[in-house]
């Protein structure tokens, strides 16, 4: 049951990061110029696309689980999850911010 409440966290997660970039670690510290190229290259939509994936598969890792007859398989899951979507954050989103797409 926890693998939902972490998926529900990080589906709220993402739809919170659309709304607000502010809330995405390190945006505040970006100058004016990495601001507007982050916003105008989609900066806040790959990072609530990558939280709400987080969450579906976290959800579907408790789903799993139940199927296989091995319900600990979801918190497994779900870690692997978190762990693999920093990654994915930290790596591609950094070329959100360097130059503007035309």
């Amino acid at each position: 049951m926890e693998s939902i409440y972490t998926g529900l966290f990080f589906i709220a997660i993402g739809i919170l990061v659309k709304l607000f970039p502010n809330l995405m670690a390190g945006y505040n510290q970006f100058s004016q110029k990495e601001k507007e190229n982050a916003i105008a290259n989609g900066l806040p939509t790959f990072g609530s696309a990558v939280f709400v994936v987080m969450g579906l598969l976290s959800i579907s890792g408790y789903f799993l689980g139940i199927w296989l007859d091995q319900p600990g398989i979801g918190m497994v899951i779900s870690l692997g999850v978190t762990l693999l979507g920093v990654v994915v954050l930290i790596v591609f989103g950094n070329r959100f911010t360097r130059e503007r797409v035309r």
